[in-house]
């Protein structure tokens, strides 16, 4: 057997979730507060579209911002991690792992301020068991149906942006988790 069809026997039991979102001009950015830079958002800039210029193709040149869309910050992206790896030193096997899905849509389409707390994650634990060890923990809010829509995404008023995500606690637990090999 190659490794090409032991790969694909391995493979044919696992689900794979793509969780990209299509990238455009209206892909929604993180806005910062002054005085800190904001990154811009994309920008494609036609080269040929069919013509004399590429007659046989459509090319363009993108501009594109380090925060726009589904992307993966640098561990040293982060003053923390300032001196560790860089994207391209990352071992790929850190990339692919079993991923458990907390479900909360239902709780951040009723308040946008939603956030996941260790007593919550420890619930969902005591029912379903332990996060898997080099696992990724994914959390589900529906707020991707706001991914073409900036100001919808970015839910902000004169109090700044509302989103849902994970409270203090939960994040340095899962971060203490992810930092002893969790």
């Amino acid at each position: 057997m190659t490794q090409a069809q032991s790969l694909a026997e391995l493979l044919a039991g696992v689900e794979v979730i793509d969780l990209t979102q299509p990238l455009s001009e209206q892909t929604p950015v993180l806005k910062l507060p002054e005085p800190f830079a904001n990154t811009p958002g994309l920008k494609r800039h036609e080269i040929s579209a069919y013509d004399d210029r590429g007659p046989a193709w459509a090319w363009y040149w993108l501009e594109i911002g380090e925060h726009v869309g589904t992307h993966f910050d640098a561990p040293i992206h982060w003053i923390t991690g300032r001196d560790g790896e860089d994207v391209a030193s990352v071992p790929p096997q850190r990339l692919v792992g079993p991923a458990v899905v907390i479900d909360k849509s239902a709780e951040a389409a009723e308040d946008p301020d939603y956030v996941l707390t260790v007593e919550e994650l420890r619930a969902f634990e005591a029912e379903h068991g332990p996060l898997p060890e080099g696992g990724w923990l994914l959390l589900r809010t529906g707020w991707d149906a706001r991914a073409q829509d900036e100001a919808a995404f970015l839910n902000a008023d004169e109090t700044g942006p509302h989103t849902p995500g994970f409270d203090a606690e939960c994040a340095q637990l899962l971060a203490g988790s992810v930092l002893a090999g969790v």
